[in-house]
Order: C-alpha cells, then sequence, then structure tokens
C-alpha cells in the first residue's frame, strides 16, 4: 500500500516544482527602442502588476524570445532588434513597464505562475478538480511543501519507514483525509487549469519565505 502512494506523492511534487524549472529568464527589450482577476497580495513580489499588464507582457514576450532564441548568443542585427521592439511596443506596454516585468519574472516564480494562471482553462464543470476548494487547495500546496522536502532525500523510489512516516504525518497534518488528498494530487496532475492554480500558491509560498 505504501509504494504506491509515495510514487503519487513523488509524482505531484515533481508538479509543483514543474513551472519554476520551465521558466526561462526574459531577456530585456531593446535599450534604442522608445480574464480572470486574480489575487496579488501586496506582500508578493511582482503584486504591483495588473492582470492586463502580465497578459501584454506575454504577447510581447512570446515574441521577443521568437527572435532572441534565434541569435545563439550574437549581437542582434539592427532588422532583429527593430523586431523585438516593435513586439513590445505592439503589445501596449511602454519600455520602462516591460523591463520591469522582465526584471521580477527573472526574479520570483510568482510572476510566471501568475501568468500562467491567467492563460490556463477553468476546471471542467462537475469534475473532481472543479470540486476543490481554495482552502483544500491550499492545504494540498503546503503538505506538498513538507512532501518535497521527504522526497528530495528519498533513494530509488523507495522510502525508509522514517521517511514513509513523515509523509503520512505531512498530509495528515494538512487537515486533508489520506484519499482527498490523493483525489487532488490525480486532479492536480491531469487538469491544467487546477495545476496553475497550485503552482500559484506554491510560487507565493515560496516567495513569502515559506519552505
Amino acid at each position: 500500500m505504501r509504494a504506491p502512494r509515495l510514487a503519487l506523492l513523488v509524482s505531484a511534487a515533481a508538479l509543483l516544482t514543474a513551472a519554476g524549472a520551465q521558466a526561462q529568464t526574459a531577456p530585456t527589450a531593446p535599450a534604442a527602442s522608445p480574464a480572470q482577476t486574480l489575487p496579488a497580495p501586496a506582500a508578493t513580489a511582482g503584486s504591483d502588476f495588473t492582470d492586463d499588464e502580465l497578459m501584454k507582457y506575454d504577447a510581447a514576450i512570446t515574441r521577443v524570445r521568437a527572435v532572441s532564441d534565434n541569435l545563439n548568443g550574437a549581437e542582434p542585427t539592427p532588422e532583429q532588434q527593430a523586431e523585438m521592439a516593435a513586439a513590445v511596443q505592439e503589445s501596449g506596454l511602454e519600455v520602462v513597464r516591460f523591463n520591469a516585468i522582465s526584471s521580477a519574472a527573472a526574479e520570483t516564480p510568482v510572476i510566471n505562475a501568475r501568468i500562467n494562471l491567467l492563460k490556463a482553462p477553468e476546471p471542467a464543470a462537475g469534475s473532481v478538480a472543479a470540486s476543490v476548494t481554495d482552502a483544500e487547495l491550499g492545504q494540498f500546496v503546503t503538505a506538498m511543501t513538507k512532501i518535497r522536502a521527504v522526497t528530495a532525500t528519498v533513494q530509488n523510489n523507495q522510502a525508509t519507514p522514517e521517511q514513509s512516516a513523515q509523509l503520512t504525518a505531512a498530509v495528515e497534518g494538512s487537515g486533508l483525509a489520506v484519499d482527498r488528498f490523493n483525489a487532488i494530487a490525480t486532479a492536480v496532475s491531469q487538469d491544467a487549469g487546477l495545476r496553475a492554480q497550485a503552482e500559484f500558491l506554491g510560487a507565493q509560498a515560496q516567495a513569502s519565505g515559506g519552505q
């Protein structure tokens, strides 16, 4: 019984760290160039950016990366410089604001997690993902933070009795029943919207000093 449960926990732990591992450092705009409301607590880095600004930034940085990814470390040509500048200008963001968001995105995973949440679809009505409350998701993320610390020390996906006890304690201490925790873990792995919510909560906790 313990081995399948551990495999699930390890998988879920990896999911919550995926956003940070995949985030890319955003290039700065050329110096020569002139949906859904999400919580953004004042204590969280980058909380002064609006959802609209972040979506404009995301559209611009997608175009900028399409150019910069082809440079292979070389200096951009005047045409490429102009193309990246146009991407920022046409997004509706001032270059200074674009660079501010770019810098914040490079310093904290909260920005990218928030953008991903803005773009994520809502969980399908009637699904397990849709039934997960904000409180439950917070409990799940808190448990996963503790679980990651344990699974990081597990070798060959085989937990020692002490590690298994720590994993169980992390779940039970969250306030979630084990069956409900496992149901949420499965939903997070299968539903992009719920996964984006979990990653955003995890990024917020990390930014505020939670481990």
